[in-house]
Formats: C-alpha cells, sequence, structure tokens
C-alpha cells in the first residue's frame, strides 16, 4: 500500500455528482504520467509481475495457514496466534525511517532490495526453531520475535516499493494494471497453497513445516534479485529531517480523512483475522488441503473479479467502490463463516468467493486512494505514515483480539452452534459495517457518490469495453521488440 493521482478524470459529464462535502484542495489538472520513459515504465511493470510472483510464494508460504499451523504446532495459545499474526503490522511503525533514510540517499532501490533480503533471509532461523537447543515453550516466543524483526524490514520494503511503482505506472492505468496484477498473482498464490496444502497433509510435522519455510526464503531471495533489475524513476523529493518525515504528512488534512478510515478499518479487520485459520482448522476441523482449496476458489474467482473492479474503480473512483466492498466484509463475509459447522462446509466454499469479491476491491482500492492522496513530492514519506500508523491499529487489534476470544469462551451463551469464534466474528463484522461512513469525506477528484454506484440506471451507462482478463495493451510486446 500496498499503497497519486485520481482514477475517474474520465468519466462522461453525464454521469452522476460527486459527494457534496467539503475536501482539501486537489488538484483540476491530471497527474502526469509514469517518471520514466515509456519503454522502461513498461519494461519495470512487466517485471513486476514476474518479482511479484516468487514473492506471492514468499508471502504465502510464511503466513495463512503455514505459519498458523507451524504456531500451532510449537504450542501457541490464542494470544500468541494473535500476536503472530498482528506483529507484521507493528513491524510497518519503522516505515517511516526507512522513508528518511531514502531522502538521505536519494536512492530507492538500494534500500528496498537490503531490506528485502534481510526480512526474508531471516526466515532461515524460524525454519530452524525446532532443533534449536531452547526450552519447548520458549520457541513460540522466539517466533513471535523472529516474525515481528522480519516485518520491520519486509514493511520498510513494501513502502518504498508502493513509492517507487506509484512513479511507475501511468495514473490512467493503475485500475487496471494492479487488477491485472492481483489477478495474476493469485493464480500463483493458488498453486503455491495447493502444493504447500499437500505437502503438509502428507509429511510429518515438524519436516514438512521447514521445508516449506526454507523454500519459500529462496523464493523471496530471488524476487530481491529481480528487484534489482527494475529502472529507478528519479526522486521528487527534497531531503527531510526525521521529524518532517512524520510531520509533513500530517499537516495534509486530505491524507489525515484516508488515514482515519484506514487506521479504524485496520484495526476492525485485525479483531477477527488472526482466528479465521485456527477457526477453519480447529473449530471445523479442516485439513490444509482443504484450506488450500478455498484458497483456490478466492484465487480463482479473484482472477475474474480484481481487473472488472480495477475497471469500475478507473471510471467512477476507488472511494465509492471501496464503501460498497467494506460493506460487504462487514456482513456477506463473516456471515458465511458462521453459518459454517464442523461436517458443513458449503458455506466455507461461498466464503472463498466473497472473499476474492470483497479483497480484490478493497486492497487496490486503498492502494490507489493512497496514491491519489498524496503528492509525488516526498510521496515516500507520506506512504510511509500511512503504513505506520495503520500497522500500529493492525497490531492493536490483533494485540485485543486474543484476550477478546477469551472473555468470550468464557461469556459465550449455551446456544447450540455459537461459538467464542462466532462472537468475535460478530464484533468485527459490526465495525466493518460502519467504515464506509468514513469514506465520505476523502477527497477524490471526479468520484461518484455511493448512492449513484448503487444506481442500476447509472451501472448501465458505465462502459466497461474491454474483457476483464485482457491483457493491458501497455504491456504487451510490440513486433520486433525483444
Amino acid at each position: 500500500m500496498s499503497q497519486p493521482a485520481p482514477s475517474s478524470a474520465d468519466l462522461p459529464t453525464t454521469g452522476p455528482k460527486t459527494d457534496g462535502v467539503q475536501t482539501a484542495p486537489v488538484p483540476t489538472t491530471s497527474p502526469p504520467e509514469s517518471l520514466l520513459p515509456d519503454t522502461l515504465a513498461r519494461r519495470t511493470m512487466r517485471l513486476s509481475l514476474i518479482e511479484g510472483g516468487f514473492a506471492t510464494v514468499f508471502i504465502n508460504w510464511t503466513s495463512g495457514s503455514v505459519l498458523t499451523g507451524y504456531a500451532l504446532h510449537l504450542g501457541a495459545t490464542p494470544t500468541a496466534l494473535g500476536l503472530i499474526a498482528s506483529v507484521p503490522l507493528l513491524g510497518q511503525a519503522v516505515s517511516p525511517l526507512a522513508a528518511w533514510l531514502v531522502g538521505r540517499r536519494g536512492r530507492r532501490k538500494g534500500v528496498a532490495v537490503a531490506t528485502a533480503v534481510t526480512g526474508r533471509g531471516l526466515w532461515v532461523l524460524a525454519a530452524a526453531l525446532p532443533i534449536l537447543p531452547v526450552p519447548a515453550e520458549a520457541r513460540t516466543a522466539l517466533l513471535v520475535a523472529l516474525v515481528a524483526l522480519s516485518s520491520v524490514f519486509i514493511a520498510a520494503n513494501g513502502a518504498l516499493w508502493t513509492a517507487w511503482m506509484g512513479d511507475v505506472v501511468p495514473w490512467k492505468e493503475r485500475g487496471r494494471y494492479f487488477g491485472l496484477r492481483t489477478g495474476v498473482l493469485g493464480i500463483i498464490g493458488t498453486g503455491a497453497n495447493l502444493l504447500a496444502g499437500a505437502w503438509l497433509d502428507k509429511v510429518a510435522s515438524p519436516l514438512s513445516f521447514q521445508v516449506v519455510l526454507l523454500t519459500a526464503t529462496v523464493s523471496g531471495l530471488l524476487a530481491a534479485l529481480i528487484l534489482t533489475r527494475h529502472d529507478e524513476p528519479p526522486l521528487t523529493s527534497a531531503r527531510l529531517h526525521m521529524r518532517h518525515a512524520f510531520s509533513l504528512p500530517l499537516s495534509d488534512q486530505g491524507f489525515r480523512r484516508l488515514l482515519v478510515f484506514a487506521v479504524y478499518w485496520t484495526f476492525a479487520v485485525l479483531l477477527a483475522s488472526p482466528f479465521v485459520l485456527p477457526y477453519f482448522l480447529n473449530h471445523l476441523h479442516m485439513s490444509f488441503v482443504q484450506v488450500a482449496i478455498w484458497s483456490a476458489v478466492s484465487a480463482a474467482s479473484a482472477l475474474v473479479l480484481a481487473p472488472a473492479w480495477g475497471r469500475l474503480a478507473d471510471r467512477v473512483g476507488n472511494r465509492p467502490v471501496l464503501a460498497v466492498a467494506t460493506f460487504m466484509a462487514g456482513t456477506l463475509l463473516p456471515l458465511s463463516w458462521m453459518l459454517a459447522a464442523p461436517g458443513r462446509l458449503w458455506p466455507i466454499w461461498i466464503s472463498g468467493f466473497l472473499d476474492a469479491l470483497v479483497w480484490s476491491a478493497i486492497n487496490p482500492g486503498i492502494f490507489n486512494l493512497s496514491l491519489a492522496t498524496t503528492p509525488r513530492e516526498n510521496r515516500a514519506a507520506f506512504i510511509a505514515v500511512f503504513s505506520a500508523l495503520t500497522g500500529v491499529a493492525g497490531f492493536t487489534g490483533g494485540l485485543v483480539s486474543g484476550p477478546l476470544l477469551e472473555l468470550y469462551r468464557a461469556l459465550s451463551p449455551a446456544v447450540a452452534g455459537w461459538t467464542a469464534y462466532h462472537s468475535l466474528f460478530a464484533t468485527s463484522a459490526v465495525l466493518r459495517m460502519l467504515a464506509w461512513t468514513l469514506l465520505r469525506r476523502v477527497p477524490e477528484t471526479g468520484a461518484w457518490r455511493t448512492r449513484d454506484l448503487l444506481n442500476w440506471a447509472n451501472l448501465e451507462r458505465i462502459s466497461l469495453p474491454r474483457p476483464p482478463l485482457r491483457w493491458p495493451a501497455g504491456l504487451r510486446r510490440r513486433p520486433g521488440r525483444r
């Protein structure tokens, strides 16, 4: 965010009106295109798809069901599970330091590659935990510490990558490009999840987890190697003192409004998300292969939905798309989890589609809106502060989620089929449902009102001329180009 320019400047003048709220001043002219020459920009965009594939394998095999299963094997408690899910977000708090360092050096690539190599290489130690000469009860604490330390470097890399790609991808193509990238990486992630799930179900622990984690580390380092081949646009920011790296972004009214939404949203999501996979594995008794199939359903759906959402956001703006998607993430998605029961998994398969439906709109939407509310000058500082504050919010949500689950276990009503998990999901659902109200004051040039997006007559006037899976013209190699 990961995470500028409005993406709906090509709206027809006969379209719906924008929200009638007072917002911070925004540019009335179209933002400039990529800061790189077109040939280099297209080359870097293609490389980013390849780099993202290797990075996706690393991410999927060091998080999700793999990390949850590994933590449970090491004897993690609910509080430890909440910490493991949330400490990566706390690592984002150091992102402004990375932005300040880049400002001092005047280059992004070296710092981005160094943080990627360090953060991913640390997972060798995580894989070695079962054979280290330490007490068994200390291994979970060491895993939490390693996840936290690795996340410091990975979060810094993510903030730098976001600002970097924001300068590379032409603003009018962001919805299509990142929608395509989400879909492609979803396919790769699906294959990785299925492979890991089959391996973990057939091979005994801890060897099964160790092989997956070590392979993930190699994949992450290969992604960092490909990152060295990316072309880097010139920095447009002036050198900032450390305190200005924090104060400058917070002085921008439009950016602050987005921060309020993002901080609230991240907290609401992290109240439940650390325990979705434990709910699948422990309560519903799903196997790792079944969890991988659920991920496959989500990824296959995202392949179609992500480019379609991206094209819609390019037409109507990211803000109304986010409002609709976050509301669905607070209603349909938690409901599908809670309708499931051991031996009754059909709602989980539906939730795989719903997961793709909401997150293929939310993740690119927040990413693009964060670019739309930050100036090119000193963008790295803005994105770093965004990453830091949302990270602290997510960590707080995850930190609260474990004790809250324990509290609900003590207070859960004696109702058949209702557990502490259901109470936790319901709490998060209510908070998620209200997030759209904080989006109304976020500035975005040309964005439709949410009510106009929900008006079917207006939807019929939206022209999305190309099929959602068509490769963007700018990324296709031209005849004679090697």
